[in-house]
């Protein structure tokens, strides 16, 4: 009687074991794969996956983030953007020394320095956006952005909301930020 049960257990695991494997393959036809084990990582920040709207909002993030403790200026953070950054924006970044890229200098910087504090953006597209006709390679778009001073003791403090307008340009690689400023 055991070693009938046990004959029955092992096929039923036999079984088993092939019908998964089974389930492992493909249903598809040799001209119609039914998926893919590219195992591909896709970046939704990489800017050649970005539309328009996600360049812009993601290059302001990036160039209104700062580090006052590590960074020497807020031009380290235009570095930081370099990958949604084309035309004279990206060539003055590629030429900078660290200083000249032409942001003015926060007042609160020294002060943010000293204590240690972080600034991270969160923008989203403005309402004040002009529409653009369909097709057109370079575009502009409003963003607003709030940045919040994270401080070390673990609180934060939320700055006012700024609107920058942006220019945005289509490249052979997707959209870039070719200008920016306060409005």
């Amino acid at each position: 009687m055991t070693m009938r049960f046990s004959t029955k257990l092992l096929i039923a695991g036999v079984l088993s074991t092939t019908m998964v494997l089974a389930g492992c393959g493909s249903s598809g036809t040799d001209d119609e794969p039914v998926g893919s084990d590219d195992h591909v990582h896709i970046d939704p920040l990489d800017p050649a996956h970005l539309d328009a709207d996600g360049t812009a909002v993601t290059a302001m993030q990036a160039i209104l983030s700062w580090q006052p403790a590590v960074d020497e200026s807020k031009s380290d953070a235009l570095h930081r953007a370099r990958p949604w950054l084309g035309g004279e924006l990206a060539t003055t970044v590629d030429n900078d020394n660290g200083a000249a890229t032409g942001l003015r200098p926060d007042r609160e910087w020294l002060a943010w320095q000293q204590a240690g504090d972080a600034l991270t953006a969160s923008c989203t597209e403005a309402d004040s956006t002009p529409a653009a006709p369909e097709g057109m390679r370079t575009v502009v778009i409003d963003v607003s952005c709030r940045q919040t001073v994270l401080h070390t003791a673990g609180s934060s403090t939320p700055l006012a909301e700024q609107t920058w307008r942006t220019t945005v340009t289509r490249t052979d690689d997707g959209w870039r930020l070719t200008d920016f400023r306060y409005q």
